[in-house]
């Protein structure tokens, strides 16, 4: 997994082995892949580096054969819906977590709708169903309701440019547990 940013690239080798080892766990656990036999909380280990949340959103669109620019447009969503904030309830309580997604609607778990790697897979896999990348407005206006003309995409992809380089960390109410041996 090869990250462009020139600060991963200029930390010592053993930092970013495990940075990008604690983020492919992260998301293979999100994601539901089997990784080791036994659960420990992160808070336990001091060595594992907490992801940002770019780095899991790039991770999670890696995964999917995208870059840089589709993490970018997850965090201008995640920044529009909920500023970052996992336990977000909107919608009149219909809408939940870091992407504000319609879970009863939608027929995804509360725990999925607010775990960064989990929503930001649901929410990539509804901007696909929803023509991206070809269509990258459209896709993202459809989070928010299609063919509404409120400027939700334009202001989600303006805030994906303007968090980008300003790393944010993982903000989740339940601690993020990495499966251990």
């Amino acid at each position: 997994m090869a990250y462009s940013s020139t600060k991963i690239e200029s930390m010592p080798m053993n930092s970013r082995i495990k940075k990008t080892l604690g983020t492919a766990i992260l998301v293979m656990i999100a994601l539901g892949q089997p990784v080791f036999a036994q659960s420990v909380p992160v808070e336990a280990s001091t060595d594992v580096i907490q992801p940002t949340v770019q780095e899991v959103l790039l991770t999670v669109c890696e995964a999917n054969g995208y870059g840089q620019d589709c993490a970018q447009t997850l965090l201008g969503m995640l920044w529009t819906e909920s500023s970052n904030r996992s336990t977000v309830i909107g919608d009149g309580g219909r809408a939940r977590g870091y992407f504000q997604i319609h879970y009863k609607l939608h027929d995804i778990s509360i725990t999925c709708a607010e775990d960064l790697a989990c929503s930001a897979q649901w929410s990539l896999s509804y901007l696909e169903f929803n023509s991206y990348p070809k269509y990258v407005r459209y896709a993202v206006q459809c989070h928010n309701s299609c063919n509404v003309n409120n400027g939700y995409a334009a202001k989600a992809l303006r805030n994906g440019k303007r968090f980008w380089n300003q790393p944010l960390e993982i903000n989740q109410a339940a601690p993020i547990e990495l499966a251990m041996k």
